[in-house]
């Protein structure tokens, strides 16, 4: 093309080679070093078990072991040895933090309006089933607890996800 020796070809057939070039390697994709970089990254919540999500699993599993915590009849008692309030809020904060890892909606105050009512609702009906039960009574405080538990898991998960939320880059959007 250029038969000069020592003489820079003209400024627009430079451009033209390097668009070229830029080309070229646009259409050149990396081949991955390790079978590894082509497995596709999925959220922990897509993950399923048998067809059923497996955060949908925890909640069930979770859900079942503390109704049948407190549904057992008080001849011993295997929990640690803390305050009956602190094990009423520790479950209810467990089980309304998975309601809300488990949950997924645009209207957010909605969202969460609901999880506080079911938590609540349960709440309510465990402590009312429980004068059923040989040695359990029912304790207005233990509800108490339980909606504390409950209120306290949405404030939490909603600080977080506020947090990773203003954490990712906005930047992307002008990334071409």
């Amino acid at each position: 093309m250029f038969q000069v020796r020592g003489q820079l070809p003209p400024a627009n057939a430079r451009l033209h080679v390097l668009k070229s070039l830029v080309a070229l390697k646009s259409l050149v994709s990396p081949t991955p070093a390790y079978s590894i970089e082509n497995i596709p990254m999925r959220p922990v919540t897509k993950i399923s078990l048998l067809g059923v999500r497996l955060a949908i699993v925890a909640l069930v599993v979770y859900w079942i072991a503390i109704f049948t915590g407190t549904h057992l009849p008080a001849v011993v008692d295997f929990s640690p040895d803390v305050n009956d309030k602190v094990k009423h809020f520790s479950a209810f904060f467990g089980l309304a933090t998975l309601l809300c890892y488990v949950s997924n909606s645009e209207r957010l105050f909605r969202r969460f309006a609901i999880i506080a009512v079911v938590g609540m609702g349960y709440a309510a009906f465990d402590e009312i089933t429980q004068k059923l039960v040989a040695g359990r009574t029912a304790d207005p405080y233990d509800f108490l607890a339980d909606t504390v538990g409950i209120l306290t898991a949405i404030t939490v998960y909603v600080c977080i996800k506020l947090a990773w939320t203003l954490k990712q880059p906005t930047d992307r959007i002008f990334q071409s």
